[in-house]
């Protein structure tokens, strides 16, 4: 009873259930509180393995952090976030998000999409972002390049928050951006990103302090004084 209670709490729909009814809930859903439990737990009993989480070897598929996260099975999933964006609460729906994309579900893009394309909000919608970025993998980095190809976001955000990844994953995103992107704006940020980090590469480790405050500051202020970092 226990995790089936923190599990409300982490859908965000602690006051939507506790208003509604548990009851009345789950029999709109067709779902029994006992089912839901014992699927989890057999969801619990199949973790998803990850790789280690360095620049050497590159970007994990999913970040071993987001593997502890709380989880919710497959077949119950979609009863449960039937009802959750019926709400058409944003921070009930946000909740729900939160507790996917943080458990590493192969089904975050897809949620992430949806609470996008219900809420429009700039605040609600920003929250998201934050999220993607709290976590440095292969998944996040993917939602990231997905919205900047459907612009669902400033494109120069976004390729902002690619950079700040600083590995070789990201540096092919912002490549491709460089010479495929029909944004001539986008594109030359672009080109200057990797013209940076090009350089940075290729210096000694003496002078890569001055070098990594120089890319900080194209990436907060393209257009930012380099003065003293010239």
């Amino acid at each position: 009873m226990k995790q089936f209670i923190i599990l409300l709490l982490i859908l965000g729909g602690g006051y939507y259930f506790y208003t509604h009814g548990l009851q009345q809930t789950f029999q709109k859903i067709n779902l029994e509180p006992k089912t839901l439990i014992k699927e989890q737990k057999k969801e619990d009993n199949n973790p998803v393995s990850a790789s280690p989480n360095s620049q050497k070897n590159g970007l994990p598929e999913i970040a071993p952090e987001r593997l502890s996260g709380l989880k919710i099975s497959s077949s119950n999933m979609n009863k449960v976030e039937e009802v959750v964006f019926n709400t058409y609460d944003a921070d009930t729906c946000f909740a729900y998000v939160d507790m996917i994309y943080s458990s590493g579900s192969s089904a975050s893009a897809r949620v992430i999409n949806k609470y996008l394309t219900t809420f429009d909000v700039p605040d609600d919608r920003n929250k998201i972002i934050t999220l993607i970025t709290k976590y440095k993998d292969k998944q996040s980095l993917k939602i990231l390049e997905d919205l900047m190809k459907r612009g669902a976001f400033s494109r120069k955000m976004l390729l902002n928050k690619i950079a700040q990844y600083n590995t070789e994953e990201s540096t092919d995103v912002i490549k491709k951006v460089a010479e495929s992107s029909n944004n001539d704006s986008l594109a030359a940020e672009a080109k200057s990103m990797l013209s940076e980090i090009i350089n940075f590469n290729k210096m000694e480790s003496g002078n890569r302090q001055t070098a990594a405050r120089r890319m900080q500051m194209l990436m907060n202020d393209p257009n930012a004084d380099m003065g003293e970092y010239q």
